[in-house]
């Protein structure tokens, strides 16, 4: 049996104190068919140094952008 693709989006604007909880969270689920887009919006509290730490995790992708709002993080993670 196939399992579906989950894609999780995760904007993040100077959380990097409970981040990597919310990571490992998702990399613990049973599901393992999943992919993880954190969208950076701006964060100035060394969240890109945090998320280094997950650079050998191909299902986890890190996206930074200037900080324009939870809700444009979320449109630009999200596909067409």
């Amino acid at each position: 049996m196939r399992s579906e693709l989950v894609s999780i989006i995760l904007p993040t604007f100077n959380r990097g104190f409970c981040l990597r909880a919310a990571i490992d969270s998702v990399r613990a689920q049973s599901h393992n068919n999943w992919e993880l887009i954190v969208v950076d919006d701006g964060s100035t509290d060394g969240t890109p140094d945090l998320m280094s730490h997950y650079a050998d995790d191909s299902r986890i992708r890190y996206v930074q952008r200037a900080n324009g709002g939870g809700s444009a993080a979320r449109r630009l993670a999200t596909p067409g």
